[in-house]
This record gives structure tokens, C-alpha cells and sequence, in this order.
């Protein structure tokens, strides 16, 4: 009996300790654990607010003995922490919040203190970036901290400028990785709070903790705000974002893992909004970047929706939107010969996390106008790929530099494709590596088009493509004029660095894209100016109101093909938006250096059109059609500068008329509008 009464006075006290005396505690709690610390609200929707905000943060701290002290501490940029005594709040006054926290403890059978609480950070200036964490601590002095929350205050009168860019919310939650991993150990055997997001987060990144600097640096998207009124989103915010802020500018921010993929829907949503709105469109780094592995299937490391299949020749992508034209038909090609060939397969179309050291010339001042020569302190991340849209001139002297660099970069690329095994489990080293000697840039240069298919050499491979033939004519079109479409506005002497601009100011539903190469939002005040232009130009899209839009297309041909087969592509060309006139050979000489010439009949064609034929193609060409092998070409420059010269002939005139059956399957509304862009360069 006595002994029966000793244990009752025991639990009554172990259950007091657990609730209220922080002493008794002591001699009662088994092993006692560090507090547990949830925190409701890490980031306010978007991770912005205006000047006037206040925001009051919401945390949870459940401890086995007493917890003498809970503090919130905040910073504003590169300030000082400052702390602020959480208060206790009660239950009704954010029912949502309080639900959504304690509503992941696994049982309701548990004995130890809680606390409920709140602190207020007080407002802040535009340009402003906070970051703050809770600290407790409890009477056997454990102190733990809590992940951190950021945010950035933005200026509510400037442009708006919507940010993809999911990398700051793990890169804030990797600053105290440390106290989580603890938190998600003991909250197992002691507070049983289901911790599985913090756990899958914590899986995700444990990759990136040796390695943060390189693959994982800070965005200073503070450095906008000052002026800008800024939203920060992930991916799958996308679509409502859209709806709810209306941007003026969407900044695509180094989205390089598949998990940070724009799905085909997000994609679709953006793509539509951007023609919808003429919204300025930039994008940064390695959001091109389209790994995949073959093992027993694709797997994906990067984004190849990003760039797209042929599919993106009718639907879009963002490649396409930037005037990356060429690169879906590529992927398109890697896509089909995944399983037969993964050696062409896994090699990177666009290669991430290149280290550089150059400076970047500013070549567009009229887009760029803020400095002439952007440097950055230490290395910037860049890109490569991109490179098969530099001036042919210029292409030999970018190989020579890329390639002497391939040795001193090989350290980088190591470890980049050392952090895909962790994160992928593969790793492509040897791919990454061999993509810097040029593969892919050199098949886009060498791609062949004949009447029917595609044909794109990569070493002594060839991919073959038999897409319907509006994308043939759109692909062979492309061949010809796709860097027309662009401006490279600067440029580094490493061949690395670069800003890519597209005005499409032909169309109604026209935009101004950028493509920069590097991690230009990991710089400084500098890099930000640039950024800061590249905005205001995309944001002030102006479509040309003149009727030199139409594209000016002069038709050559002799009578008789004129009957078989010119009036009916003449028609063709006038119902899908060009301007064009029938040229006979006897006028032709007038017309000659026109934008884009369209010639009917081989080099064996009557009435002179033979001699202008023979002038236009070289002997191997002829002969091909002649043998009736081809009969569609389009050729560069023949009679003037920045001029389209498209030949369909057959070997003869019935062949001719075949052919350009062929050809007018081809040709839309798409085919016109790029004839309409490069008009206009």
C-alpha cells in the first residue's frame, strides 16, 4: 500500500514538471530534448510586401520541460540581427494558422509545454530584403533556432515585374539546415509532429550544403525592389500569380532542376499571357538546361519542356519565345534517339555552371545604356550552347577560347555533375564535358533539310526527323535566318557570357525577350543596373505601324510554270498575309536584291530563269535536281545582303509543279510571320 501511494506522488509530479515547473523538470524528464520550433508563416504570399506592411509572424515551440524564452530575430539586408520578445496569441485570431500548425502532431496523447505565439516586424523602405528566425530556449538551456523566413519590400509605383525563381526560399531554408535536421530527429521519439515536408526539403537539399556557393547562390532581388514592385514565385504559383498581379515582366530565374520544370500547363498559361499582354520576358542562365539520363527509360535532370520537341514549332516554348528557334528540332531528335543512342542523348543541349572570370562588353547601348563594360568580383556562373547564333565570323575565334578553357573549367564541371549523382543519382561528367567541344552547336550549323526529312549529323551519328512539312519549311527557313531574329547585345571575349535580345515588333501579339547566359542575379549593383535596363526595354514592347511588315516577297517565274503552279502559290502566299508580286525573268533584274526572292524551275529552266537558278545554287545542288533528287532550297545573300533566296524546282516542269505542291503544305500564318520578322531586321 505504501509503496502504491510512493508511485501515484511520482506521476503527479513528473506531470506537474512537464507542464510547469521548469526545476522539478530536471529530476523527472528522462533525456530531456531540445524545443521544437514550428513556424507558420516562413514567407508572406509571393515573398513580398509594400513599404507600409507590418508582417506579424506566427510560431509554435512545444518543449518537455519549461521554455524560459522565445524571441524573434530579424534582419534587414546585411543589418544586424534584431530581436523582438514573442507575445502569446490566441487561437481565434488566426484560426487558419493555428490549425495548420498543431494539426500535424501524430498523437493527442503528449505531456509537455507549448506555446502559441507572435512578433510583429515592424514595416520597412522599398529595396529592403528581411530575413528572420524564432530562438527558444528552455530551462535545461537548450537553444534551438527555427528555419528562416525572407521576404524583400518592393516599391509599389514601379513596373511590375513577377520573378520565377523557387531557389530563395531554399536557399533561406538552407541557412539553418543544422537545427532542422535536429528538430526532425527528436520531434521521432519525443513530440511526434509529422515533420515530412521538412524532411523531404532537408533531402533536397543536403546535396547543395558543401556546394551552395557554386550551384545554389544568392539572388539579390532587393536590389530591384528599390525600384520595382517585385513578386517572387515558384512555379506552381505561376498561373495565379498571373491572374492576380498582371505583370509587365516575367524574369525566368536559372530554373535548372526538373523540380523547378514550368509544366506544360504552366507553360501554356505564361505562353498566352506573355501574347496576350506583349509581356517583356527574361530569362536567366541555366533555364535551357535539358539533361536527362537513359536507364531503363528517360530520366529527367533538367527541363526539356523548356525548350521543346517539334511540338514547340506550333505550341511554343521558351526557347522559341527567346529566338532559340533551332534548338526544339535538336531535342526533338535527342527525345526519339534516347533508348538507341543515350551517348548523343545525355549530352546537355545548353550546359550550366560554367565558371567565368570575363568581363561582358556591352554591344546594344541602346538597349543597355547604364554601363559599357560589366565586371563581377570573383567567378559568375554561365552557360554554354548558346553559341551556334554568333556571326559564322565569329564562330571559329569562340572555339578556339571555348576549348582552351575546357581545361581550366573541368574542375566545375566535375562537381557539377558530382552534385547530379547526389541529387539525381547520375552522374554525366563524361557528356558534360564532351558538349563543350562543340557537338550540337556544330549539328544546328550543319543540319541538313531535304524535301521530307531532316537530317542532323552529330559526329559520325545522324539523327533523322521525318516531322510534318510545315515544320520541315519552318526548320529550313529557320536554317537561313534564325540569327536574324536576334541581337547578341553583349558579349564576353570567353565567348560565355552574353545577352541575347528579341524585338518582335511585327506582331500584334508580339514581345521583347532576353536571354542572359549567366547568373546575373547572383551580382552586385552593377549587374542589377544591367538588369534594371534589360526590364524597362522588354516592358515597352511597340509594334511597328507601318505597312513594310507585310513581308515583301517577289515571285520569279517563266510562263509556264506560272500556269502549272505559280498563280495557285501566288494566291497561297496573298490569303496568309504577304505582300507579293510576280516577277517575269525579263524584270527580274529590277527586283533582284529584294528581302526575299521565291524562283520556280531548276537550273535547266527556260526563258532565262536557269542562268539566275545556277547563280543562286552550286553545282552539287544542281545535280540534285536535276537527278530529281531535291527540288527545295532557300539560300543566304545571293544577290544582296540580308536577303532570302528560296528555289523549288524539280527536273522538269511537272517535277516543278510537284514540288511546289510539296512546298505549299508547308507554308501558314507561322512560316509568313518569320518572313514578316526578318523583313524588318
Amino acid at each position: 500500500m505504501k509503496k502504491r501511494y510512493i508511485i501515484t506522488i511520482l506521476i503527479i509530479l513528473l506531470t506537474l514538471s512537464t507542464t510547469i515547473s521548469p526545476v522539478s523538470s530536471q529530476a523527472f524528464v528522462k533525456n530531456p530534448k531540445p524545443p521544437l520550433i514550428i513556424v507558420g508563416n516562413p514567407y508572406p504570399k509571393y515573398l513580398s510586401l509594400s513599404p507600409n506592411e507590418t508582417y506579424t509572424v506566427y510560431l509554435y515551440v512545444a518543449d518537455d520541460v519549461e521554455i524560459r524564452e522565445t524571441k524573434l530575430y530579424y534582419k534587414v539586408n546585411d543589418g544586424e540581427w534584431k530581436s523582438i520578445y514573442a507575445v502569446r496569441a490566441t487561437i481565434n485570431e488566426n484560426e487558419e494558422m493555428y490549425e495548420s500548425i498543431v494539426s500535424k502532431f501524430t498523437t493527442k496523447e503528449f505531456k509537455f509545454t507549448t506555446f502559441y505565439g507572435k512578433a510583429t516586424i515592424p514595416s520597412q523602405k522599398p529595396g529592403s530584403r528581411v530575413y528572420f528566425k524564432v530562438v527558444a530556449q528552455d530551462a535545461e538551456g537548450h537553444i534551438v533556432e527555427s528555419q528562416i523566413g525572407t521576404y524583400i519590400v518592393s516599391n509599389p509605383e514601379g513596373k511590375r515585374v513577377m520573378v520565377v525563381d523557387p531557389s530563395v526560399k531554399y536557399r533561406a531554408f538552407l541557412e539553418n539546415m543544422r537545427f532542422i535536421k535536429e528538430m526532425i530527429n527528436y520531434t521521432k521519439e519525443k513530440y511526434f509532429y509529422d515533420m515530412s515536408e521538412y524532411q523531404k526539403t532537408v533531402e533536397f537539399l543536403e546535396p547543395f550544403e558543401n556546394s551552395s556557393q557554386s550551384f545554389l547562390r544568392e539572388h539579390h532581388w532587393e536590389l530591384l525592389a528599390k525600384d520595382y514592385n517585385i513578386i517572387i514565385v515558384s512555379p506552381e504559383e505561376v498561373a495565379n500569380a498571373l491572374k492576380e498581379f498582371k505583370p509587365e515582366v516575367i524574369i525566368l530565374s536559372n530554373l535548372w532542376i526538373k523540380e523547378w520544370e514550368l509544366s506544360k500547363e504552366e507553360l501554356n498559361s505564361l505562353i498566352k499571357y506573355l501574347r496576350d499582354n506583349n509581356c517583356g520576358l527574361i530569362v536567366t542562365h541555366g533555364t535551357l538546361y535539358d539533361g536527362i539520363s537513359w536507364k531503363e527509360g528517360i530520366n529527367y535532370l533538367g527541363s526539356t519542356l523548356h525548350i521543346g520537341g517539334i511540338e514547340a514549332y506550333n505550341d511554343e516554348s521558351i526557347a522559341t519565345l527567346l529566338g532559340f528557334e533551332l534548338l526544339p528540332i535538336l531535342e526533338g531528335a535527342k527525345l526519339k534517339y534516347a533508348e538507341n543512342k543515350p551517348h548523343l542523348a545525355e549530352i546537355p543541349t545548353l550546359l550550366p555552371f560554367l565558371p567565368s572570370k570575363s568581363k561582358l562588353n556591352i554591344r546594344n547601348k541602346g538597349i543597355i545604356s547604364s554601363i559599357g563594360l560589366l565586371s563581377f568580383e570573383g567567378e559568375i556562373n554561365a552557360a554554354f550552347g548558346w553559341q551556334y547564333l554568333l556571326p559564322a565570323e565569329s564562330l571559329p575565334f569562340a572555339k578556339s577560347k571555348v576549348r582552351e578553357l575546357k581545361k581550366s573549367v573541368k574542375v566545375r564541371v566535375k562537381e557539377f555533375s558530382e552534385l547530379q549523382e547526389k541529387v539525381f543519382g547520375v552522374s554525366l561528367y563524361t557528356r558534360n564535358i564532351y558538349a563543350l567541344d562543340f557537338p550540337f552547336v556544330d549539328a544546328i550549323l550543319n543540319i541538313q533539310i531535304k524535301d521530307t526529312q531532316v537530317e542532323i549529323p552529330v559526329g559520325t551519328d545522324v539523327l533523322i526527323l521525318e516531322p510534318p512539312q510545315e515544320i520541315i519549311e519552318r526548320v529550313r527557313l529557320l536554317k537561313a535566318i534564325n540569327r536574324d531574329l536576334i541581337d547578341i547585345s553583349a558579349l564576353s571575349s570567353d565567348y560565355l557570357l552574353t545577352i541575347i535580345t528579341r524585338d518582335e515588333r511585327h506582331r500584334k501579339d508580339g514581345i521583347r525577350s532576353v536571354y542572359i547566359s549567366f547568373e546575373i542575379e547572383a551580382g552586385g549593383k552593377e549587374s542589377f543596373g544591367v538588369l534594371k535596363d534589360l526590364i524597362a526595354w522588354a516592358s515597352d514592347f511597340k509594334q511597328i505601324q507601318y505597312l513594310v511588315q507585310e513581308p515583301q516577297v517577289v515571285l520569279l517565274a517563266n510562263d509556264i510554270d506560272w500556269e502549272i503552279k505559280g498563280k495557285e502559290l501566288f494566291e497561297q502566299f496573298k490569303s496568309i498575309g504577304a505582300n507579293i508580286k510576280r516577277v517575269k525573268p525579263s524584270e527580274f533584274e529590277i527586283y533582284k536584291n529584294s528581302r526575299v526572292v521565291v524562283i520556280l524551275g531548276g537550273p535547266k529552266a527556260y526563258d532565262g530563269i536557269g542562268d539566275y537558278v545556277k547563280q543562286a545554287l552550286n553545282e552539287e545542288e544542281q545535280l540534285k535536281i536535276i537527278r530529281g533528287e531535291e527540288g527545295i532550297f532557300i539560300k543566304r545573300d545571293v544577290w544582296n545582303k540580308k536577303q532570302v533566296v528560296i528555289i523549288i524546282a524539280g527536273r522538269d516542269r511537272n517535277q516543278t509543279g510537284a514540288k511546289v505542291l510539296l512546298y505549299q503544305k508547308g507554308i501558314n500564318e507561322k512560316y509568313i510571320d518569320l518572313l514578316a520578322e526578318f523583313s524588318l531586321k
